[in-house]
């Protein structure tokens, strides 16, 4: 069985045969598109193809016919607009519920003096009395935020491909029953957010034509040896002989002293089975449409003003979920802080220039507190701060007292 041969597939409504985006990259040996045709394609037990065999990998273009709704369509992928849907203008805006600060876990005094006997036992080089000894004066609670969109999308391209014709029923291009509008085409969706692509073939878009490389045959003359029928032997490079473990002269196993060797890909004789239509003298050529779900996604932090020291670090830690909503499209918001609105605001018109080019199918966004306190304390008449911050009560306290001696030696 030639290794064309295109395994059967359910069909869908609407569409051709179902490709998953695994089994598409696998079609690629199979499927010649522009990025197919510079790729180096496995062909056979042993080689690749050289420059000849893909110098016209590609049909003609001006021999494919033009089909109604896909007059574009070339052998590269050709995104499509999703089409306009005109709705009403809505200039409410979306409340953004944030629960309120007294709901999220406060820090007691006890806890962080319990945190920062666990960090300074962690740390050789700090004083190990500090944490027990000093003297809590404050705590002061002031959570980040980090605000979430994402953008569930979906997006089609057409192409022109095509592959050997091995038999079987043609659904050619029919001037009285066109194909289906490339967003007419139905198809199963994926989970949201998350990403996949398909292929599916456009039904009344095939077309038979006789195999451009060449022309009709079925086979040509052989690149591989330059028609030769046989290559230079390569474990002898061919000299026929080659030496052994021991130092001396033998004969080479492999070519029988001979120097050469049949040719892997014309066995022989001197032509090759043509590689583009496996022999038949045959392709079918066809449209495809690629439909791809991509999940766009866009974050910012909202450090509190008086932690810049830790602001770096809070894109890496958890928060609390206080607020989430899910809708087809978000419109504006409107929350209690008026920094996290400006940093939803800006990121939701960012998001809004996806719809051009793919089409909007969902959208989700979310509001993480990053919980920061920031700890006063006094020990042996110094005062400082150090900062606990995430749900995993991390620390930041560069300037914390080190103990005098230090079991850290540097030789």
């Amino acid at each position: 069985m030639s290794w064309y041969r295109r395994a059967s597939a359910p069909c869908l409504k609407g569409g051709g045969r179902r490709r998953s985006s695994g089994a598409f990259l696998s079609a690629t040996a199979r499927r010649c598109s522009v990025a197919a045709s510079s790729a180096r394609i496995r062909s056979g037990s042993k080689g690749y193809l050289g420059e000849d065999d893909i110098e016209l990998f590609l049909p003609p273009l001006e021999e494919m016919p033009e089909v109604k709704g896909y007059e574009e369509a070339t052998f590269e992928l050709c995104s499509i607009p999703p089409p306009v849907v005109l709705t009403p203008a809505d200039s409410t805006e979306e409340a953004g519920d944030l629960k309120p600060f007294t709901e999220l876990p406060r820090l007691s005094k006890g806890e962080v003096r319990s945190i920062m006997i666990r960090y300074a036992d962690s740390k050789c080089a700090f004083d190990k009395n500090a944490p027990r000894d000093m003297d809590i004066m404050s705590i002061d609670y002031r959570p980040g935020y980090k605000y979430t969109l994402e953008s569930f999308t979906e997006m089609r391209q057409v192409s022109w491909s095509f592959e050997p014709y091995t038999g079987g029923p043609l659904d050619e291009v029919n001037e009285s029953e066109p194909p289906p509008e490339p967003w007419d085409i139905e198809c199963p969706l994926p989970k949201p957010f998350q990403v996949h692509s398909m292929t599916l073939d456009i039904p009344h878009t095939d077309v038979l034509m006789t195999c451009h490389v060449c022309g009709g045959i079925g086979s040509k003359r052989c690149t591989a040896c330059s028609a030769a029928g046989w290559e230079r032997c390569s474990l002898c490079l061919g000299d026929g002989h080659k030496l052994s473990l021991q130092g001396y002269r033998e004969r080479c196993y492999r070519c029988l002293g001979t120097g050469r060797k049949k040719c892997w890909k014309c066995n022989g004789e001197t032509i090759a089975v043509c590689f583009t239509c496996s022999g038949t003298g045959q392709i079918r050529c066809f449209i495809t449409i690629t439909i791809s779900w991509s999940n766009h996604m866009d974050s910012d932090i909202l450090e509190p003003s008086d932690a810049l020291a830790v602001s770096e670090k809070l894109e890496y830690v958890n928060g609390y979920l206080v607020f989430q909503d899910e809708k087809p499209s978000i419109p504006s918001v409107t929350f209690p802080v008026k920094d996290l609105q400006m940093i939803a605001t800006a990121i939701l018109e960012k998001h809004r220039s996806i719809s051009f080019s793919e089409k909007l199918l969902l959208q989700r966004h979310g509001v993480w507190a990053i919980p920061v306190n920031k700890v006063t304390y006094e020990w042996k008449l110094r005062q400082d701060v150090f900062f606990i911050f995430g749900t995993k009560n991390e620390v930041y306290a560069p300037d914390f007292p080190e103990s005098l001696c230090c079991c850290c030696v540097i030789s």
